[in-house]
């Protein structure tokens, strides 16, 4: 009798044993394939723009190299002939040159003349000098004869407080405040330009190139 109970006590056993290893199995299998999510769509980053107007928007600046043509190639501020020294002052007056920043990212300026494509060309350039201000009296660059290069430190803006950092968001043909300024260009006679016969029926051609950076 007792050797009957110990089999049927073992089967119920190892059924009972069964069935909770079934369970684990079912329960372990269903929790796994339950998932929760949550997500921050949408993100992104853009880029600024680095922009800038020289006189109105007829002449925009380009990325990349200094342009021979087309958008950012701007046309020549002073262009006289049949000049001597009697009459200089008179043909060769001083112009002013607008620069704005009109992207919406802050930045800073520089001007160079006599490197890359705008270096001084003709023979003249020897007896004539060249001197920038800006709209606020400060020296960009004095009178030097045109056969030396240049490049300016950071251009000052032309703010209650100028600043070498150009807020972005200026109207093109401003050239004043803190997202512009004008700067007005100089050609003056050099020392021997009088007594220099050979300057008669020469000329000297050069460029001003406005560098902008992000700040």
């Amino acid at each position: 009798m007792e050797r009957h109970t110990s089999k049927r006590s073992l089967r119920v056993a190892m059924v009972l044993g069964a069935a909770v290893v079934g369970t684990a199995l079912v329960g372990w299998g269903g929790l796994a394939a339950w998932n929760a999510y949550t997500e921050n769509a949408g993100n992104s980053v853009a880029a600024g723009t680095l922009s800038h107007s020289n006189q109105s928007l007829s002449c925009v600046s380009t990325l990349g190299a200094v342009p021979t043509s087309g958008p950012g190639f701007c046309a020549p501020v002073i262009t006289v002939s049949g000049v001597d020294p009697v009459n200089f002052s008179t043909l060769v007056t001083p112009v002013t040159i607008k620069i704005d920043n009109t992207g919406n990212l802050q930045s800073t300026f520089t001007l160079s003349m006599g490197t890359l494509l705008q270096a001084p060309t003709g023979s003249l350039c020897t007896d004539l000098t060249l001197a920038v201000k800006d709209k606020n009296g400060n020296t960009v660059w004095a009178a030097t004869p045109l056969t030396s290069t240049f490049t300016a430190p950071s251009l000052y803006n032309n703010a209650g407080t100028p600043s070498t950092t150009w807020t972005g968001g200026g109207t093109a043909g401003t050239g004043t405040g803190a997202t512009g300024d004008t700067f007005t260009v100089t050609v003056g006679m050099g020392t021997y330009f009088a007594g220099n016969s050979t300057d008669q029926g020469a000329g000297c051609t050069f460029g001003l190139v406005f560098t902008q950076t992000a700040a």
